[in-house]
């Protein structure tokens, strides 16, 4: 579980310490995110083990006052849990280092941040604007594929983490005035709700779940000598494996680590989308798979456009979601479910006299941590508990088992961990 919650420049920072956690500040935290930025996040932990999803919020991103970037990371794996914390926090800032506004000191700015600047400056009122649209598309297209390309390559090079059979998904939003930029990677999704002539909420999907059966990924993926095949008792799930072993079995055919299957086919290259907002556009929601994989789109967006309370929009919808993955997998595991609300309207709050004024624009305190209760309602503790693949039960949408080559290297790892990690705890308590 982690969140990531920042307000660039202006935020301070709560890290966990001793007797003090920013979960006894959650109810504050959503106030100001919901007021100031339009933006719920949840997550909650599921049956697997520790929960593997992230989430990050960042205001006034890349020193562009008023725009904003959202984001939900699912890790898998092992590590998947570190994997995803670890994009979570750099992406963001690999992003908004490439975006931040050139100075007269800097050497000068490339084209493509020359375009990207002049976005939220367009008046989209000339009979050029599709053309202009498609020149800034590309523009913010190349520096957000470069951005998840060098978190990938960082992951794999120096950041620590054993990203062999360990990665994570993404689904990000970048929101510029009235545009709206989304990259993907991966299954977890990204869906739209407007209103339709008649002012009806209307679910619009704008990502693609990119899964091994889509003919452009299995194409890329056969051509690499990887294998897609779905197990017996999942046969909903097409999933990934290595040429000459049934492993690692992942669900997905884009991802950030996963080193085992990039020579396979899979790839960490995002499919990126715009959308210009208009004055039907109500909010967007960013979730993991936990979320889609119980309710369906139109489902939720009724139950985030129906909240009286947008702080808690993403807490209803999460809950909302973990009591259908009772009700419809009784016999499964119930998965990781994390959501971001980026709310497109300003809330306007009734004052005494009647009149309706602006949300008041707080700082929205910048921190990482795990909210275990005030977000996750109080669930199993969350600690180093070893990550389990699958116990008998399908619908657990990740990766399926190790590499037997790589397996035994990775519990002695482990098993080395937990002893350094106990005989430290020995010498600090003076045995």
């Amino acid at each position: 579980m982690g969140i990531c919650c920042s307000r660039e420049g202006g935020g301070r920072e709560l890290e966990e310490t001793e007797g003090w956690f920013p979960w006894k500040h959650d109810d504050f935290l959503q106030e100001q995110l919901a007021g100031a930025a339009g933006v719920s996040m949840h997550t909650k932990q599921g049956w697997k083990g520790v929960n593997q999803d992230a989430m990050a919020a960042c205001q006034d991103f890349a020193g562009h006052k008023g725009q904003i970037f959202c984001g939900v990371f699912d890790g898998h794996g092992p590590l998947g849990r570190d994997v995803a914390r670890h994009v979570r926090d750099s992406l963001p800032k690999k992003l908004s280092a490439s975006l931040a506004p050139s100075t007269e000191d800097d050497a000068p700015s490339s084209n493509s941040n020359a375009d990207v600047d002049s976005f939220d400056k367009s008046d989209c009122t000339s009979s050029s604007d599709a053309s202009d649209e498609n020149q800034l598309l590309s523009s913010w297209k190349s520096l957000i594929v470069k951005a998840f390309e060098d978190v990938d390559e960082e992951l794999r090079q120096h950041s620590g983490i054993d990203c062999l059979c360990s990665g994570t998904t993404a689904v990000t939003v970048v929101r510029q005035g009235d545009h709206l930029i989304i990259a993907n990677l991966g299954d977890s999704r990204a869906v739209l709700c407007t209103r339709d002539s008649k002012g009806r909420p209307v679910s619009v999907q704008i990502t693609t779940d990119l899964k091994p059966d889509l003919p452009g990924e299995a194409e890329r993926i056969l051509i690499c000598k990887g294998r897609i095949f779905a197990m017996d008792d999942e046969p909903d799930v097409p999933r990934l494996w290595l040429p000459d072993q049934d492993a690692p079995g992942l669900a997905m055919a884009r991802a950030f680590g996963d080193f085992c299957l990039k020579n396979h086919g899979l790839i960490c290259t995002p499919e990126v989308y715009y959308r210009k907002l208009s004055e039907k556009d109500d909010f967007l929601v960013l979730a993991t798979d936990g979320i889609w994989d119980v309710l369906s789109n139109k489902e939720v967006v009724k139950i985030v456009s129906s909240v009286s309370d947008r702080s808690k929009a993403a807490k209803q919808l999460v809950d909302r979601a973990v009591r259908a993955w009772r009700r419809k997998f009784p016999t499964s595991m119930v998965d990781d479910c994390a959501a971001v609300c980026l709310f497109l309207k300003p809330a306007a709050i009734s004052s005494e006299e009647g009149s309706t004024t602006k949300p008041p624009q707080t700082p929205v305190l910048s921190f990482t941590g795990s909210f275990r209760k005030a977000l996750g309602g109080g669930e199993a503790e969350e600690g180093t508990a070893v990550w389990r693949a699958l116990e008998g039960v399908a619908r657990v949408n990740s990766v399926i088992r190790l590499p037997r080559m790589l397996s035994r290297r990775w519990r002695s790892a482990s098993m080395d961990e937990n002893n350094d990690q106990e005989s430290s705890k020995g010498v600090e308590s003076g045995h």
